[in-house]
């Protein structure tokens, strides 16, 4: 019986199929190299659009784009143009007596070119708007008491805006 197998039709072609399926399966074919981003290494990021205390709020996201590549070894990690996450941890509007507005928003997390999140630190943008203070406790105590409602400015980050983020942990990257 195993001569009958060995001699059919099926068989070399058969034996042909199972030695280049093993074959396939014991190299890697494809250009897949693997490089690590240090922690550490800058991410240049800048804001997408204008940020305004009066229009945010504490828990908010905020994007961010990454302004120029990143390489490691020749090779792009984070393309130019990859979005960032911002999430905004203070955040308060103008209000009377010229209290100024501010905010705080906390850089978190970029995605690179294998579709990884990679954490970011030590990217905070912080914000104040002008005070109006003094101007408003001045005029309301000799002029008129509703001076106290004057309110400070708004704080206001432009489109564009660069800022400096850094990889928060060594992070291994297929490219």
């Amino acid at each position: 019986m195993t001569r009958r197998i060995l001699n059919s039709v099926y068989a070399k072609p058969l034996a042909l199929l199972l030695v280049a399926s093993m074959l396939s399966l014991s190299f890697k074919m494809n250009n897949v190299a693997e490089v690590v981003l240090k922690a550490g290494t800058s991410i240049p990021l800048e804001t997408v659009s204008m940020i305004q205390s009066d229009l945010i709020t504490v828990g908010q996201t905020i994007d961010f784009v990454v302004s120029r590549d990143v390489e490691v070894n020749e090779r792009i990690v984070i393309p130019s143009g990859s979005l960032a996450k911002g999430q905004v941890i203070r955040a308060q509007q103008p209000r009377a007596i010229g209290k100024e507005g501010f905010f705080e928003i906390r850089i978190k997390s970029v995605v690179a070119v294998d579709g990884q999140e990679v954490f970011l630190t030590g990217g905070n943008v912080y914000q104040e708007g002008e005070d109006k203070q003094t101007l408003s406790i001045v005029l309301g105590v000799f002029l008129c008491i509703l001076f106290l409602l004057i309110k400070g400015k708004n704080a206001q980050v432009p489109p564009g805006f660069q800022i400096d983020a850094s990889v928060a942990s060594t992070t291994t990257i297929e490219t």
